[in-house]
Formats: C-alpha cells, sequence, structure tokens
C-alpha cells in the first residue's frame, strides 16, 4: 500500500466540544477529524469551493475508531494524518490525536473514496487529488 506525506493540524480544545463529564464528547472527535482532513484540502488548493465548482470531493464509507485517553478542556491536541491508497478507488486516512504529553488520546481510520457529485458514483483520482493528498 503506498503512504502519502504526514499531515499535522493542531486545535485547543474549547468548552463547546465537551460533555457533562468534562471531556471532549466522543461524537466531536469525527467533527474534529474531519476538520484536519478539510484543512489537508484547503492547504492544497482542493478546498470545499473547489469541490462544488469541480463536482467531485472525498467521501467515507467506512470509520473505525478507538479512544484511548480523555481530550481535558484548554488542552492543545494535534492531529497527524496520514493517507495510504489501498486500490485506485479507495484511500485510508489514518488520524491520531495527539494530547500534550505526546499519547496517542484517540486513533481512527476513514476508508475513504472520491464521490463524482453528478454522476453519483466514485471515481479515481487523478493525478491532481493524489498531489492534493500527499502522493
Amino acid at each position: 500500500m503506498e503512504s502519502s506525506s504526514l499531515f499535522e493540524y493542531r486545535f485547543r480544545v474549547s468548552d463547546d466540544l465537551l460533555d457533562g463529564y468534562g471531556h471532549v464528547n466522543n461524537a466531536r472527535y469525527l467533527d474534529l477529524f474531519e476538520r484536519a482532513r478539510w484543512d489537508i484540502l484547503a492547504k492544497s488548493g482542493k478546498g470545499e469551493s473547489w469541490v462544488h465548482e469541480n463536482r467531485i470531493g472525498p467521501i467515507i464509507i467506512e470509520i473505525t475508531i478507538r479512544y484511548s485517553q480523555e481530550l481535558l478542556p484548554g488542552e492543545e491536541i494535534k492531529i497527524i494524518s496520514e493517507c495510504r491508497r489501498k486500490n485506485e478507488l479507495i484511500f485510508l486516512f489514518e488520524q491520531k490525536m495527539i494530547n500534550p504529553q505526546g499519547k496517542t488520546a484517540c486513533r481512527a481510520v476513514f476508508t475513504s473514496s472520491l464521490f463524482d457529485l453528478d454522476k453519483r458514483k466514485m471515481v479515481k483520482a487523478d493525478s491532481e487529488w493524489l498531489s492534493a493528498l500527499g502522493f
């Protein structure tokens, strides 16, 4: 399986991410991982406006997630993302949230593909998309 570059995204845990236990709510992890993936695309010039103009963008078809450490208010968290190609249609985004102590708080693997918004089907990545994903 071919791997791409590593990408880094940082955020500070704010109160709106917390649940009644005082740590980040489990559902918010998915939103934070998605922000990191869109950050990769935006920095490559393939952000949301480009996707809507060109009618091709990434979709998620499966998620595996493991929570191992809580994320607490005010902590500076980094998300490390790496994309691997499974085949011509499928990509795997492996993402890790790292807490200030350097421990992996959460690890997720997002199985994804590119989706043609007009034809309503998955499509192969061209050289522009491969470049945007770090290949």
